[in-house]
């Protein structure tokens, strides 16, 4: 199967093959941002800046995802079924507590509290995202004073989820360790 003249895989995997982590990024794979909840027509994530809320899309089914791993450009994409397992094994694995920022920086202060599939039979659809059922929806608390000063910065804009599967297991960049603000700031700045 191919996108854009890229071979595009479907992920799939067992409950073995799941590591089931969500970091908060500058630039989205699924490119869905967060939505300011004054300016919900204009952008596509929610930040709640009095209660330090964010919400957004973390993954939507059948969505082409660009990847490059190893030199080799590829798509990926997933299924609805393959979303919802993720999704009830990032809880399983007891993942809500665990804050990320650019799947390198762990930190404290980021709590995941609210988690939905988008499912309209059930009457379960958000107003504020275009997205099909089956979409995983979140919402975090943002108590990390430095982190939410990047999100209410535009450093920070939406969900990513962190995949170990046969297809990421074959990466081969090397991950930068960060250990202050200024760290994230300057390999933001370097990745943009």
């Amino acid at each position: 199967m191919e996108y854009k003249n890229l071979p595009l895989y479907i992920v799939d995997f067992t409950d073995e093959s799941i590591f089931a982590n969500v970091a908060i990024v500058n630039s989205p794979a699924i490119q869905y941002n967060f939505i300011r909840l004054a300016e919900q027509a204009e952008i596509k994530f929610s930040v709640d800046e009095e209660r330090r809320v964010i919400s957004g899309p973390v993954l939507v089914p059948e969505q082409p995802i660009y990847r490059k791993v190893g030199g080799k450009e590829f798509y990926i994409k997933f299924t609805e079924d393959a979303i919802r397992r993720y999704a009830i094994k990032f809880f399983q694995d007891k993942r809500e507590g665990e804050g990320n920022v650019e799947h390198q920086f762990p930190v404290q202060g980021i709590t995941y509290f609210e988690s939905y599939l988008v499912d309209r039979e059930r009457g379960i659809a958000p107003k504020a995202f275009d997205v099909p059922d089956g979409t995983w929806i979140m919402s975090a608390k943002v108590d990390n004073d430095d982190v939410w000063k990047l999100i209410l910065a535009g450093e920070l804009r939406g969900f990513s989820v962190d995949i170990i599967s046969s297809i990421s297991e074959a990466k081969e960049e090397e991950e930068t360790p960060l250990d202050t603000v200024e760290d994230l700031l300057n390999y933001l700045k370097s990745n943009k």
